[in-house]
């Protein structure tokens, strides 16, 4: 079981590079809305600086609406913003929990391998003990052969001497007493 490197040390490789992904996203989400942002703004103070007049009369004939909609952009923005934390917090947990699953699997692993290697010991004890068994039983079978020789001799003994106590002791049965 130890072959197959279930046990091998180290550090499970579940790790997530999410940390770099979302920074870059950041950082690249923080420069483009800062640039719109300011290329807004100095354009605006372009054209309100150099023709006023036009400037107010292009925002009156927008009327209200454009300021509501820059609004709703910023506040959509936001929510936007917030979303994407959320998001990037959520795969951040799913990660570390992928993390735990993977540490608890190759703990799960370690387990089997000892308890698999604790049955290949055992395994080997009855084989063992299998194999002494096998190499004593031609022993005690002759050791049952001498007892049944020894034993029939002994039977042969008795009913010779019960023969001849028989015939010595005459008809009376009382063998000669």
């Amino acid at each position: 079981m130890t072959s197959l490197g279930l046990n091998a040390a180290g550090a499970t490789k579940a790790e997530l590079a999410l940390a770099f992904r979302a920074g870059w996203l950041k950082h690249v989400g923080v420069a483009l809305g800062g640039a719109s942002g300011a290329a807004i703004v100095l354009g605006a103070y372009q054209i309100l600086r150099s023709e006023p007049e036009k400037s107010f009369a292009l925002l009156e004939a927008w009327g209200p609406v454009f300021l509501v909609a820059i609004v709703a952009i910023f506040v959509v923005g936001k929510f936007l913003d917030g979303l994407n934390a959320t998001v990037r917090e959520s795969f951040t947990v799913i990660a570390s929990g992928l993390q735990d699953s993977a540490a608890a699997a190759g703990r799960t692993a370690d387990a089997l391998t000892r308890l698999a290697d604790q049955g290949g010991r055992q395994a080997e004890q009855v084989e063992r003990l299998a194999i002494y068994a096998a190499q004593e039983f031609p022993q005690v079978y002759e050791r049952f052969d001498r007892q049944d020789a020894a034993l029939g001799k002994l039977a042969e003994s008795v009913n010779a001497i019960a023969t001849h106590l028989t015939a010595k002791g005459g008809s009376d049965g009382t063998g000669g007493t």
